[in-house]
């Protein structure tokens, strides 16, 4: 493999594009998100984050018992154009945690915003770039083979960080077939706070516009030294952050799905 020459390759070559369906047979495209590939203690997950798998759910604030059907496009080598073969990921985690003061209290269970599925290590058809552009100059070239990223490479966020995201947004489907988007990169971002649960909130340089971000949430977040810092979930208008969850919460529930992963849910996690 060539050497990796900047944070920006590096992001682009880590970050996935998925497609949301209501069927199985990958019609009735619900949304749009990112995600990412992650190896951690010898097993492989696929990592996004719940609001957009289970969109409907976040929307009415309470699980509704209804899966939709996640795909991560593996990418024709095209700039603008893709008509690509998706790799659908089954399996899910969902999380929810429930405060319960007293056995007459009733609590609706607090949605965790973080899902993964637990996959095969090998992969029937490869997943691919397309085209990465930065002041008309091409960062990465279309058909370059994606990374997993490796546990070694997550760190915890500090506050000397500036903080990477990419991805694509405005999506739009043109003949039924076609996917067309745009490129998206967001640097510069630093810690603003920590809130409550113990997530980042990232600074952003210049104002948030909720359509420069729909379709980079369950992305990889890096820092200015190639470190995964955490995903993202959310972004605020007003404040103009980006809400971000540390890699260690994540990487906590993965361990409780390692742990208990055969009694959660039987599915293998992955669907050829």
């Amino acid at each position: 493999m060539d050497e990796i020459k900047s944070v920006y390759e590096f992001a682009w070559l880590t970050t996935q594009q998925i497609v949301v369906t209501s069927e199985k047979n990958g019609s009735n495209i619900k949304g749009f998100g990112s995600g990412f590939f992650f190896q951690y203690r010898d097993k492989l997950f696929f990592v996004t984050a719940d609001h957009v798998s289970h969109s409907d759910d976040f929307e009415e604030g309470m699980r509704l018992g209804r899966d939709e059907y996640v795909w991560v496009l593996n990418n024709k080598n095209s700039t603008t154009e893709l008509a690509t073969m998706l790799t659908p990921v089954g399996g899910l985690f969902s999380f929810d945690q429930m405060n319960v003061e007293d056995e007459l209290s009733f609590e609706i269970p607090d949605m965790k915003d973080i899902t993964f599925a637990i996959l095969p290590n090998s992969f029937k058809y490869p997943f691919l770039t397309h085209e990465l552009r930065v002041n008309n100059s091409v960062i990465v070239a279309a058909g370059k083979e994606k990374l997993i990223i490796n546990s070694h490479c997550m760190a915890e966020l500090k506050d000397t960080d500036y903080c990477l995201i990419e991805g694509c947004v405005q999506w739009d489907i043109k003949d039924g077939i076609k996917f067309y988007r745009c490129n998206a990169i967001h640097q510069d971002l630093t810690l603003d706070s920590i809130d409550v649960d113990g997530y980042y909130n990232l600074k952003y340089s210049g104002p948030v516009k909720y359509d420069e971000w729909a379709g980079l949430s369950g992305g990889p977040v890096f820092n200015d030294k190639f470190k995964l810092i955490g995903m993202v979930i959310s972004v605020n208008e007003v404040k103009d952050t980006v809400r971000v969850v540390p890699m260690k919460k994540i990487t906590e529930l993965m361990d409780y799905a390692i742990r208990f992963g055969k009694d959660i849910e039987e599915s293998s996690g992955f669907n050829q």
